[in-house]
């Protein structure tokens, strides 16, 4: 059984057997991988704080034939989030990240772009980035790198560019302008359209160059996660705990 080793973000652990943790990371090499960290939750184990959920680790570990879970022997921590995760909300936040990430993510499939987005939004949260922002900031990009963004500048029936509000298709893959939308649930409001651009051709860690109140950033949340909810074909048990 050859070791195998790789970057990894943690995304959650819990308790398995005795003395054991389940824990399931997101590899930039292997993407979306659950093991079992041997004698994790022993008093002075090896692992010390480096299973501490969106920890950046260098993760060492061998798999067995016909066995979904890799064995853990070892794990370096590269970058901590203990500091971020100390704020209530912003643990809230990544828990909701790593609950998108684990449901979307097929079984260990590379997706590069992803892990550099969840990389990218860590060290934005170091950096001090409203957590508000980051929420919306990964959505975009996640519904992104999923193919399931939709269009908001033309609409989907008509062709004809948005100008002013629309709203969502009841399919969630394209938006409809007033003439064309019968259900008018979920609007998309030309005030929001700048937000979108921004979190488009920006970095995270740029701090957004707009004025935007908060009450933006949930109406702009609840665009993102109707579609989100639509394609999950479930409401995130995570989203509950959000606040912004």
């Amino acid at each position: 059984m050859p070791l195998d080793q790789s970057e990894a973000i943690i995304l959650r652990t819990q308790n398995f057997a005795e003395q054991d943790k389940l824990v399931v990371f997101f590899s930039r090499e292997k993407g979306l991988v659950r093991g079992i960290a041997k004698g994790a939750r022993k008093f002075n184990n090896r692992f010390g704080s480096s299973l501490e959920p969106f920890s950046v680790v260098r993760i060492f570990y061998y798999e067995k034939e016909r066995h979904d879970l890799v064995t853990i022997s070892n794990c370096d921590l590269l970058e901590s989030a203990f500091d971020i995760c100390r704020d209530p909300r912003a643990a809230c936040l990544f828990s909701y990240l790593a609950e998108l990430t684990e449901k979307f993510s097929p079984y260990r499939a590379v997706e590069e772009k992803l892990y550099r987005l969840l990389l990218s939004l860590i060290r934005a949260a170091h950096g001090g980035q409203q957590l508000p922002y980051l929420a919306r900031y990964f959505e975009y990009w996640f519904l992104k790198i999923n193919g399931i963004l939709p269009d908001f500048r033309v609409c989907q029936k008509c062709r004809q560019p948005i100008k002013n509000s629309a709203w969502l298709e009841p399919h969630k893959d394209g938006v409809l302008c007033p003439k064309c939308a019968q259900e008018k649930k979920i609007e998309i409001r030309p005030d929001l359209a700048p937000a979108i651009d921004w979190i488009k051709k920006n970095p995270p860690e740029a701090a957004p160059g707009l004025e935007f109140r908060a009450e933006d950033w949930k109406q702009l949340g609840r665009v993102f996660q109707s579609i989100i909810i639509y394609h999950l074909e479930e409401t995130p048990r995570t989203l509950s705990q959000l606040d912004f």
